[in-house]
């Protein structure tokens, strides 16, 4: 589903316009800019990706009904969406991931620590190293930019061989059905709504 429906739905979900949440689910997307094909959802369509939502956005957001609308609930909806109703953790998608992923994972740890916390995050939150393929990659560098600014993406471009995302996922096997089904009946009622 791309990011115009998603805010059609959370229009429905929380009144106001699409408008009023474009920006969040463009960004739960932006994956797509760097894998465009169903396991882009492996970087941001989790927990982890719900809170980086929040530190982007803020707590809440007033939409055009002059209504708050916490962000935690509009990304949490997204990922419903794309994932016939869960909402998962990063343990939840690396669980399965091929063991000599690891070997492509070099964890750095740039003397800064603010960006040493924020590239550490995934491995903190999960416990599993695996995860570090969204921050210890080219998309990882991206984040850093949205998140710490310019000066902070090529300090970690230094620090890195950024290893690109497109071969690092497909060492994340996908085994259960809410990883590649999208929530059909909503598809549906927004197809029908935009007839």
């Amino acid at each position: 589903m791309n990011y115009w429906k998603h805010s059609l739905l959370s229009r429905k979900k929380f009144n106001g316009v699409a408008e009023d949440y474009l920006l969040i689910h463009k960004f739960l997307d932006s994956s797509k800019l760097f894998y465009y094909d169903i396991r882009h959802r492996i970087l941001l369509h989790h927990t982890y990706g719900i809170d980086l939502c929040v530190g982007k956005f803020g707590e809440m957001i007033s939409n055009a009904d002059n209504q708050k609308v916490l962000v935690r609930d509009i990304a949490a909806e997204h990922c419903k969406e794309d994932l016939m109703g869960v909402v998962p953790t990063l343990n939840n998608w690396f669980k399965s991931a091929d063991e000599s992923l690891l070997d492509f994972i070099k964890p750095v740890h740039p003397a800064d620590s603010k960006l040493r916390e924020f590239i550490l995050r995934p491995l903190i939150m999960s416990g599993l190293k695996s995860t570090l393929i969204i921050t210890h990659s080219n998309f990882g560098i991206y984040l850093v930019k949205e998140f710490l600014g310019i000066d902070y993406a090529m300090e970690l471009v230094n620090h890195l061989q950024p290893s690109n995302i497109n071969e690092l996922l497909s060492y994340i096997r996908l085994q259960d059905r809410w990883q590649y089904t999208p929530d059909l009946e909503q598809l549906k009622g927004i197809e029908n709504e935009l007839s």
